[in-house]
């Protein structure tokens, strides 16, 4: 009979495999992800065995910087239908009508019956989707002399894109989606299964010195470790050549003239020097999968000490002097008066460049964390965010 290989969330399977033929998913997962999960057999058989498991609300991240963020979802599905087959009933549900049903639909109790023998996908949907009492609000769309033919319209469907529907319902979201790999590997059919993202999946991010890349870096690995391995960093140690914002808008030049193929993004500071060379980046015609951006904005810096020739006052530095160390927990160096110099003026804005002053001692505390305990992340989340943003943008 074979070896088994299943994806599921509980009960619910949403593809499967059989000895040497299956999709690979560990794309969705870390290696150390691997951990003693439930297979369920005929006659109500459970076994706890090694597999991989992550919740849904991690594997959402994965799924994003992969290309299934809710923004690309309609040509997603538009896909789908492109590639189903004309002789089969045309599927009369939307993509809103999809998006909304599913993102409707609480799984948590979801009920499989496990028995011998094999069967399509087309068939497991007509069983243990169409005409499961979860799925009624699907069913009731199709009809019922038809279900049979739009049972096959499943067995193709993307099963990426279905788990980023059922992710639309926050309820699902604490549920594992678990790959049940052991048997296979037991069978003897394969001697490794992980396989993980390839380069082509990986975002380059490009900065404008050291201190930004160690930064994001450390706080990916603090904030959002399962999804690291999707980042890689130019070295900055290494003869870089492209510090400061001139050149790394040089930089942006080059790379749009040789269309580089991997995704890359770009980020310039939030001050007077980084907006105006991502003003410049931005009317480059730069290919698809290269992105620019700038430090985000913040509430914290609308009121910010600074500080010149005529003496202090409290000023809104965005835009004006947000380097990336300003992200940091500026408590942390008590007996450093926080504050921003304005330094050179800049003709074209009629303004003032400023920088925050003694960088450094705001970037020691933050090098010696190992945790994330007992250090203010609210603003760094901010910057992560609005990576991660930029990032599902260019897929």
């Amino acid at each position: 009979m074979g070896s088994m290989i299943t994806l599921g969330i509980g009960e619910m399977e949403v593809d499967w495999g059989k000895n040497w033929y299956f999709n690979d998913y560990s794309k969705l997962f870390l290696p150390t992800d691997k951990k003693d999960i439930p297979y369920y057999y005929a006659d109500n058989i459970v076994e706890n065995k090694l597999g991989y498991s992550k919740k849904l609300s991690d594997v959402k991240e994965r799924l994003e910087l992969l290309g299934y963020s809710k923004h690309n979802l309609r040509a997603l599905f538009q896909q789908i239908l492109d590639n189903y087959p004309d002789y089969y009933p045309p599927i009369p549900l939307s993509f809103e009508d999809f998006l909304n049903i599913f993102s409707n639909i609480n799984i948590q109790n979801y009920k499989n019956s496990f028995e011998e023998g094999d069967y399509s996908l087309g068939e497991y949907t007509l069983e243990h989707i169409l005409n499961n009492k979860l799925f009624a609000p699907l069913r009731q769309h199709l009809s019922d002399d038809l279900i049979y033919d739009y049972s096959h319209f499943f067995e193709n469907f993307d099963v990426k894109f279905l788990l980023r529907l059922l992710m639309e319902n926050p309820q699902n979201l604490e549920l594992d989606l678990e790959w049940r790999t052991a048997d296979v590997l037991e069978g003897g059919y394969v001697d490794d299964i992980y396989v993980g993202i390839d380069d082509s999946d990986k975002f380059l991010i490009v900065t404008e010195g050291s201190s930004d890349t160690f930064i994001i870096k450390k706080t990916l690995e603090l904030l959002k470790p399962g999804i690291l391995d999707f980042f890689t960093f130019i070295d900055m140690e290494d003869n870089y050549p492209f510090t400061g914002t001139g050149n790394l808008f040089r930089f942006c030049q080059g790379l749009s003239s040789i269309k580089i193929q991997n995704k890359v993004l770009v980020i310039f500071d939030n001050d007077l020097e980084g907006v105006s060379n991502f003003d410049k980046v931005q009317k480059l015609k730069l290919p698809k999968n290269m992105g620019v951006m700038k430090l985000p904005e913040s509430k914290s810096f609308d009121n910010f000490l600074t500080v010149c020739v005529s003496g202090e006052s409290q000023q809104n530095i965005n835009g004006r002097a947000v380097a990336i160390e300003c992200f940091l927990d500026l408590a942390k160096t008590k007996k450093t008066t926080h504050r921003v110099r304005w330094t050179n003026y800049i003709k074209d804005y009629d303004d003032y460049q400023g920088s925050l002053e003694n960088k450094g001692n705001y970037v020691a505390p933050f090098k010696k964390l190992r945790n994330k305990t007992g250090y203010d992340f609210s603003k760094l989340e901010i910057l992560m965010d609005a990576i991660y943003q930029n990032c599902i943008q260019l897929v």
